[in-house]
This record gives structure tokens, C-alpha cells and sequence, in this order.
């Protein structure tokens, strides 16, 4: 039998959601200033592809495996721990920077290093949620996620750059060591749910491999969940060369500097505020595939504008990120609350870091080709090709896949539970 979250671990889940809050901002501040470092170094897109692929190539080879340990250990230490060691990492920065001693090489050495415990920390956080948070409120919670994170990457940018007037990296950096720190606390004072069926999976250990077949395994059953995943695959490769690319964007192209980065940056979270606090002050949409997806055209709306920005007219292309970052929260919370709701709590883990893993799965090889790319045929023609290319594969497939039917899954669990 499954647990039901209530109202007492309703209220510890906002002590911990406070915690990984704090963190985010850290982590949105120390991101900028390190990239920003990258790009006046090297003034290349090719290092900045190499930047966001030793970053995120980690999170694709461990999330399976982290998944499944997400779903065999304590949930609740591996979020400390992972934290605690990011922190550390953060700090050995710190001391590089502080004796100017570091190089490209140790900075990607230890992004690689960050995102490999973070790779273990996103599912054991996103199989917390649904174990402490009651099903009616998933879908404001999830909105509020959203919502918080926007906020964060609208104000994170914005400081970044005023401190970088004032300070130098090594001490703009202590702010991500500390709210590392600050996340681990509201671990040590509240009790998270332990969940039938992970024990007994514990006792019994079974592999690696028959546990991530059990999570591939729902995700075949579940019609319309493969065409869906294939499709987020592409487009999430399409969308690399923006997110990658931004910084050089900016400053090669656009003529700009840390500020106007920050500007448009903010912009974007702005976006992102928007749309989850859209999805936190209601209880989402009805046909929530269905207005997710109308809504991914909006995020390449967005993408073209920025792509057609005149040379320098950063408050043109601020809008395009504006309208592109409005539309991700709407998507992205309709789907996972549906998956909160019907996938069981026991397999929250595997579940959620397959989905992720199979999701991303092209993502690196978007950021190692984006910035060669972007040299030989230019940023904003690179960015119009992704465009074209993403309309036309959302349409194909809402058109001539099962993608739709994810709609049903939702309504025929609530079937079966009533």
C-alpha cells in the first residue's frame, strides 16, 4: 500500500523546498559568472559547446543508474550529501580563482565534477515531491517550482552582473558554497516519507539492469510516452544551440557585455516567472498535453525573434526571450504532474531520471556541434535552421504519432483510483 502525503509532510516539504530554493539561487549566480569567464577568455563558441558538454554529459551517463539508487537508499541523503559535495567542489574553485590559477581546463574539470552529484540529486529531489506534496496540490506546486525558478533566473542575472562590478569571481562564488550549505539544514530538522516497496527492493537488491527495465518497462506501456519522448529528444537538441550559445551571441555578435547578457537573461526568467506562476495559481489545464504542446510553438516564437535580432538591439531580443521562456512551465508541469500521478511512488526514481535520460539524450551532441557550427554558417542563421526544423517535427508527430493519447493516462488512473 502506498503512502498519502498530507498535510504535516506538506508543511516539512516547504522547509526542504525553502532549502533547495536558497541553493538555486547559488547556482544560478556562480553559472553566469563562470560562463561569462569562459567567453571573455576565449571570445569562442567552441569553448562554450565544450563548456555545456563536460557540464551536462555527466547528468546523461549517471541519471539511470542514480534513478534506481534514488529508489533503493534514502532519499533524504542523498539530497544532503550530493549538496555537501557540491559545495566543495564549488569551494576548490573558490581557492583556483583566489591564486589565479585557473585555467579552462580545470573550470570544465570541474563543472564535469558538479554535474555528475547533480546527476544523482535531481531524481532523488523529484521522487521526494509526490511522497510529501497531496495529489491535488502536484500541479500548484509544480507551478510554484516554475514560478520560484523564474524568479531566480530573472534576479540571479541581474546580480551576477552588478557583483561582478564590485567583486572578483573567487568571492562571488562563496555565495554558491553557501547555499549549498544552507540547503543541507532543513534536511537535518524534518522527516521525508519512507516508501513502501523501496525497503523491500533494499532487502531483496535486485540489479541495476532488472530495475531499469522495470521503469523502461512502464514507460512502453504507457501509450503515447515513447512518440513523446522521441520528440522532446529532438527538440531539446534543437534548443541546445540557444542555451549554449547565448553568451557568445551576445558578446561576438551583438557587440555586447555582462550587462546586456544579464538583461536578456533576465528576460528570460521573466518568462519562466510568468508561466509557472500561471500554472501555481491554477490547478493546470483540463487538456493539459494538448495546450503544452500549442504552447512549444511559442517557444520557438520566441527562438526566431532572438535568431532576427538587428545587430546590438538587446531590448528586441529581450522580448524574444520573454515570449520563448513563458511557454517551458506550461509543458513541462502538465506532463509531470500527469507522471506524478500515475506512476507509483516506489518507482518514482527510475522513472523520472529514464524519462530525463532518453529526453536528453542528444543534448551534448547539440552543444559539442553548436558552436563549430555557429563559426562556419553564423549564430543566427544556426538558430533559424533549429526553428524550422522544430516546427516541423512537433507537427509530424502531433499529427502522425500516439503522442495524444498521454492525455489519457491521467484520467483512466483517477478511473481505477475512484
Amino acid at each position: 500500500m502506498e503512502i498519502e502525503a498530507d498535510t504535516s509532510t506538506f508543511r516539512s516539504y516547504l522547509v526542504f523546498w525553502t532549502g533547495q530554493l536558497t541553493s538555486l539561487l547559488g547556482s544560478i549566480i556562480a553559472q553566469f559568472v563562470i560562463i561569462w569567464w569562459i567567453t571573455l577568455q576565449t571570445e569562442s563558441a567552441v569553448y562554450l559547446s565544450i563548456a555545456s558538454f563536460v557540464g551536462f554529459i555527466p547528468q546523461i551517463a549517471l541519471g539511470p543508474f542514480a534513478g534506481v539508487l534514488a529508489d533503493r537508499w534514502s532519499r533524504k541523503k542523498i539530497s544532503g550529501v550530493t549538496d555537501f559535495l557540491q559545495a566543495l567542489t564549488t569551494m576548490s574553485l573558490i581557492v583556483l580563482f583566489w591564486f589565479n590559477a585557473a585555467s579552462i581546463l580545470h573550470v570544465l574539470v570541474m563543472l564535469a565534477i558538479r554535474s555528475a552529484f547533480q546527476a544523482f540529486h535531481t531524481p532523488a529531489v523529484a521522487a521526494i515531491t509526490p511522497t510529501m506534496v497531496p495529489k491535488d496540490k502536484l500541479s500548484r506546486i509544480n507551478g510554484l517550482n516554475s514560478f520560484s525558478a523564474g524568479a531566480f533566473n530573472l534576479i540571479g542575472p541581474i546580480l551576477a552582473a552588478l557583483l561582478l562590478t564590485v567583486w572578483d569571481i573567487h568571492q562571488i562564488l562563496w555565495i554558491d558554497a553557501i547555499t549549498f550549505v544552507v540547503a543541507v539544514i532543513p534536511l537535518l530538522i524534518i522527516t521525508i516519507p519512507a516508501v513502501t516497496g523501496v525497503q523491500e527492493q533494499a532487502r531483496e537488491k535486485p540489479s541495476f539492469l532488472s530495475e531499469l527495465t522495470t521503469g523502461l518497462g512502464f514507460i512502453k506501456r504507457a501509450r503515447g510516452l515513447l512518440p513523446l519522448l522521441f520528440t522532446a529528444t529532438m527538440l531539446n537538441f534543437l534548443l541546445v544551440p540557444l542555451s549554449t550559445l547565448l553568451p557568445y551571441y551576445v558578446k561576438v555578435d551583438h557587440f555586447g557585455g555582462a550587462e546586456d547578457l544579464a538583461f536578456v537573461s533576465a528576460f528570460f526568467g521573466a518568462g519562466s516567472l510568468g508561466g509557472g506562476l500561471l500554472m501555481s495559481i491554477t490547478k493546470g489545464f483540463k487538456k493539459k498535453v494538448t495546450t503544452g504542446i500549442i504552447f512549444v510553438y511559442v517557444i520557438f516564437l520566441g527562438y526566431s525573434i532572438i535568431a532576427l535580432t538587428p545587430t546590438g538591439l538587446f531590448w528586441f531580443m529581450a522580448m524574444g526571450a520573454l515570449i520563448g521562456a513563458f511557454a517551458p512551465p506550461i509543458f513541462n508541469v502538465s506532463l509531470l504532474t500527469i507522471l506524478q500521478v500515475v506512476v507509483p511512488l516506489q518507482m518514482q526514481g527510475r522513472v523520472n531520471s529514464v524519462l530525463n535520460t532518453l529526453a536528453t539524450a542528444a543534448m551534448p551532441l547539440g552543444m559539442i556541434i553548436a558552436g563549430p557550427l555557429a563559426e562556419y554558417i553564423g549564430t543566427s542563421s544556426l538558430f533559424l535552421a533549429c526553428v524550422i526544423a522544430g516546427v516541423t517535427i512537433l507537427t509530424f508527430s502531433w499529427f502522425f504519432t500516439d503522442m495524444r493519447h498521454i492525455e489519457k493516462l491521467e484520467a483512466a488512473h483517477n478511473t481505477v483510483s475512484q
